[in-house]
């Protein structure tokens, strides 16, 4: 099909016909878009001479070839779409269990999702492994995805010059997840030009494997307002990363693993986290402030101090403890959610 897409539109169009397809209402999905020599091209030529026959849609592998490729506009030819891994409620369909979490349970039916849940902050959430029940086998397959696809094919894409460096500075982003990053001093220890661990980072950003959040800063002075913290698209990965091997659910996994479900849900755009010079820290800012959640493994009452001390600064309408285990009691004004019901929880509000 690369080859017959290479021929140029003329040549593809004879042979859906060839293949006796009705030219009307006919969906047409090409996948790994970016091997095209000129794909955008391609793709602008098929939609305005065949655009009102056809509906066309395509993927790709590698966001960033993607990106890279396309020189012509697409503008007003294309809704882009970004197609993440699993969510938890996905991944729970996956191995064979059915949830509501919109509705009201009972407690006996958290304790059941909990192990769930775990093992799948613990494992990550690529649906080809999801599904994969010996440990081994799941471990082998995710360290084959970051040898062929991280190792190989971002540092071919992103023409990586420093391959050594760049896995150093992998593991260095994996040990910092769910912690602020300062390039500066990662570019000190990995003796590297800072500009060239920012160039690694965009591009680790740009391939989907890890994502910085940006602070909420009410332009206070006591605020830190540029400093991001950093977390990884896949808790498997990142996981893989830190120890080359599936790692006990603790409280860096935990935070990650509660940052990709509101990720999936709400957006980068809508997402942030809120620290102060005095060290006063909130895991994520929903909304403008609108909501506040803090993220603990075990949480306790006291864990809740700096939720209100945001809540009097900027009128926080929510203020929200996530957990996967609940705190025999909390102060009155904040809300106790599990993780696998904190999105649909917010998202109905």
């Amino acid at each position: 099909m690369l080859s017959l897409c290479e021929s140029g539109v003329e040549a593809f169009i004879r042979y859906i016909e060839a293949r006796g397809y009705p030219r009307q209402n006919l969906s047409v999905a090409l996948d790994e878009i970016q091997y095209l020599r000129d794909p955008s091209r391609f793709l602008k030529l098929l939609f305005d001479h065949h655009g009102d026959d056809l509906k066309i849609a395509v993927s790709g592998s590698s966001s960033f070839a993607i990106k890279s490729k396309f020189r012509e506009s697409l503008v007003g030819r294309t809704i882009p779409l970004e197609l993440f891994n699993l969510d938890f409620g996905e991944y729970c369909r996956f191995v064979g269990r059915q949830y509501d979490f919109s509705a009201e349970w009972p407690e006996q039916l958290d304790l059941e999702v909990r192990p769930v849940f775990q093992h799948f902050s613990e494992t990550g959430a690529y649906p080809g492994l999801a599904s994969t029940k010996e440990i081994a086998t799941k471990s082998r397959r995710i360290r084959q995805i970051i040898q062929t696809y991280i190792q190989t094919d971002v540092r071919e894409l992103g023409k990586i010059r420093y391959p050594d460096r760049f896995e150093s500075l992998l593991r260095l982003l994996a040990d910092q997840a769910a912690s602020l990053v300062q390039v500066s001093e990662l570019a000190s220890s990995l003796r590297m030009a800072r500009e060239t661990v920012e160039e690694y980072i965009f591009l680790l950003e740009q391939t989907y494997i890890i994502r910085r959040l940006r602070p909420f800063s009410g332009n206070a002075r006591s605020e830190l307002t540029r400093t991001p913290k950093i977390y990884f698209e896949d808790n498997g990965v990142l996981a893989m990363c830190r120890a080359y091997e599936f790692l006990p659910l603790d409280g860096a996994l935990f935070e990650n693993a509660v940052f990709t479900e509101l990720r999936k849900r709400f957006g980068i755009e809508r997402l942030h986290f809120w620290r102060t010079t005095e060290g006063q820290e909130i895991d994520f800012i929903i909304d403008e402030g609108r909501v506040a959640v803090e993220a603990k493994l075990r949480p306790r009452p006291t864990d809740c101090k700096n939720l209100f001390k945001f809540k009097k600064r900027y009128s926080a309408k929510r203020l929200v403890i996530c957990g996967m285990e609940k705190p025999v009691s909390l102060p009155e004004g904040v809300e106790f959610r599990y993780p696998w019901h904190l999105a649909d929880s917010i998202g109905q509000q």
